[in-house]
């Protein structure tokens, strides 16, 4: 029988060079699904506030007091790709807390909001890979240019959402990231960076 020494530290310990290998490690260690079950697309649309238009749009519309979450996120079946599918299919998880203030968003004016015959559904087709959409229904046609430009805001604000969703998955792979998780997560390392 032997006894083996192995000489164990932290990430503060290292040497810049196996720190910049420590790092390197730990990404390739996500790149592969190990370390655990960390599914960075989940955590990415988590965000209770990941559907909220931009928060100065909304307070200059409607000043500090508006509704938040405008858009709350239930979390309810989000589907997504940043891949070269590129969509994003969560009308399931969008819930309009104030629908005065979200058509008001939307650049509609109280003449379309106020008919009585007037409404809205979120929905996604059932095309494969396709994304979040908004309907309308019962106005009056010479509001026509009215109904195009929300549909097309609405339809931006998606594709602004799933920019986000990427870039909060992009960054959990940069350097930056990775040290707050080795540090938040207090794994040790050899002395050249390998984990231990």
């Amino acid at each position: 029988m032997r006894t083996i020494k192995i000489k164990v530290y932290s990430f503060d310990e290292l040497t810049k060079e196996a720190k910049e290998n420590a790092i390197e490690n730990i990404r390739q260690e996500y790149y592969q699904g190990n370390l655990g079950s960390i599914d960075f697309g989940r955590l990415a649309v988590d965000d209770c506030s990941l559907f909220e238009p931009p928060h100065k749009e909304l307070e200059d519309l409607f000043g500090v007091a508006y509704d938040f979450p405008l858009i709350k996120n239930t979390r309810k079946n989000i589907y997504f790709s940043t891949d070269r599918n590129w969509f994003l299919d969560c009308a399931e998880a969008m819930e309009i807390t104030n629908d005065e203030q979200f058509l008001k968003w939307l650049g509609l004016p109280d003449e379309v909001i106020n008919d009585e015959d007037f409404s809205y559904e979120i929905l996604t087709s059932n095309y494969r890979n396709s994304d979040t959409t908004i309907n309308f229904d019962g106005y009056r046609s010479d509001f026509d240019d009215y109904i195009e430009d929300a549909v097309k805001k609405f339809n931006n604000h998606i594709h602004d959402v799933l920019k986000r969703i990427e870039s909060d998955i992009d960054y959990r792979y940069t350097d930056e990231a990775i040290i707050e998780d080795i540090q938040g997560n207090e794994y040790e390392f050899l002395e050249n960076g390998e984990i231990y």
